[in-house]
């Protein structure tokens, strides 16, 4: 019964669950709060492995979490004894561990070496350096006779001109490793190619980025036409136990800074089918057997492509998304699978709510005076968030000027989820015909 995808089945998942001591390796940034109340409101007793100023050590006092320990993680040669030292002195202390996990992009490779040195479950340290790695990931791909698009790893400038003649343009420029869309860059030409690649040859060793591992070179791949669009999966022994698919509304390029996203999809069902064969088929073929995965892909004039498959919940508005559409809680069944039991989420037969939501881009550069008008926002029914993502008089930049800063966020629920784009694209004209006036 444990193993039913049913409330009776989740309800023992539960039972199970409750008083399961978790280590989780760092806590990523304070909008992550939610995942530790819910880990809190399943009975989990969390640990959590964060930098010394970390902002989780207020959730100790709070009683959301059992314990803080602090962790300098800018040492990567030591910080995987560190870490397992520690890890090893709270099992003496609080009991036996169940799991280690994150839900933190960078930390991903680091938690699943401790779990491995630990007998705990977990995905390989090679699968998860497989899809960090985006070079690796299309090799992989390939081999597996999975459609892979041109792609060329650059790790200097000599490189660049052989990059454009392999690939051709446009094409995109994107960090082997990374997060969101953090350093990719749409080249046009030989020149913003160079010119990208050098950007990024300047960054590629910024300090406190990569909590395990290397952040070396570039991965140049063709640029992809067609609808871009999230695949939220759940495996569980080596198998998709769940799977939704969200659109994803065109980015701000050339940065490729999101912008908005419905679900459910209104791509016709059929590309919808391949885009989730594809996304099933790529983890499968990266190695993974368990946990959630954030899999992007764009349904091309030539079928279904991938863009990367992150061995991680997603982020922004995705929990959100797939709890409120399908009834199935990322979180939940994240902390399930880490922790060795069973993992068959109940989902929705038909869509629960049909939502769309919106983050609005600065338009112009300047500082904005406040984000009021927001409040309007929230007494419309139907719009279950309207809420700023900077401070009044914060320095904003438009595209023009390089990554244009997210200034607010929107969501929005109506019968019809054509209905709720429509919804949201109006207040987002009315949102930047009056930030026109606000930032100066």
């Amino acid at each position: 019964v444990v193993s039913n995808p049913t409330r009776e089945g989740r309800s023992l998942r539960r039972q199970v669950l409750k008083g399961a001591v978790m280590v989780f390796v760092t806590a990523g940034y304070s909008g992550k709060r939610f995942i530790f109340e819910k880990a809190k409101e399943l009975g989990v007793r969390s640990v959590v492995l964060d930098g010394p100023d970390s902002w989780v050590q207020l959730l100790v006092k709070e009683g959301v979490i059992e314990k803080f320990v602090p962790i300098d993680f800018s040492d990567v040669d030591t910080v995987f004894d560190r870490c397992l030292k520690s890890i090893r002195d709270v099992r003496s202390s609080i009991g036996e561990l169940d799991g280690i996990t994150t839900f933190c992009e960078m930390a991903v490779p680091l938690a699943s070496r401790l779990a491995e040195a630990l007998g705990l479950p977990s995905n390989t340290p090679q699968a998860v350096d497989n899809a960090r790695d985006k070079h690796a990931t299309r090799e992989i791909m390939a081999k597996a006779g999975l459609p892979t698009p041109r792609h060329w790893k650059v790790t200097s400038e000599a490189d660049v001109p052989k990059a454009a003649a392999h690939v051709g343009f446009p094409a995109v420029i994107k960090p082997i490793s990374g997060a969101a869309s953090l350093g990719v860059i749409r080249a046009n030409n030989e020149e913003d190619l160079m010119k990208a690649f050098k950007n990024r040859e300047g960054s590629a060793h910024a300090p406190d980025v990569v909590v395990w591992g290397r952040v070396c070179g570039s991965i140049r791949g063709a640029y992809l036409d067609g609808a871009e669009v999230d695949c939220d999966l759940i495996f569980d022994n080596g198998r998709p136990v769940y799977g939704a698919i969200t659109d994803n509304w065109p980015t701000v390029e050339p940065y490729f800074n999101e912008t908005g996203s419905n679900c459910p999809s209104v791509l016709p069902k059929a590309a919808q089918i391949d885009l989730m064969e594809l996304s099933v088929r790529a983890v499968q073929s990266l190695g993974f057997k368990l946990g959630v995965f954030h899999v992007e892909c764009k349904f091309t004039s030539r079928g279904a492509r991938l863009i990367e498959v992150n061995c991680r919940m997603g982020g922004g508005p995705v929990r959100d998304t797939n709890l409120l559409v399908w009834g199935v809680d990322l979180v939940e069944e994240h902390l399930m699978a880490f922790a060795g039991i069973p993992v068959r989420p109940p989902v929705a037969r038909r869509p629960l709510k049909q939502m769309a939501e919106y983050t609005i881009n600065a338009q112009k550069s300047g500082h904005i005076k406040n984000l009021d008008f927001l409040e309007q926002y929230r007494r419309v029914e139907g719009v279950l968030y309207a809420r700023p993502l900077v401070q009044p008089g914060a320095k904003c930049h438009c595209v023009a000027d390089g990554l244009p800063t997210w200034l607010c966020e929107l969501m929005v629920v109506r019968p019809d989820v054509r209905e709720a784009i429509a919804e949201i694209k109006r207040i987002e004209t009315e949102i930047n015909h009056e930030l026109e006036t606000l930032i100066q």
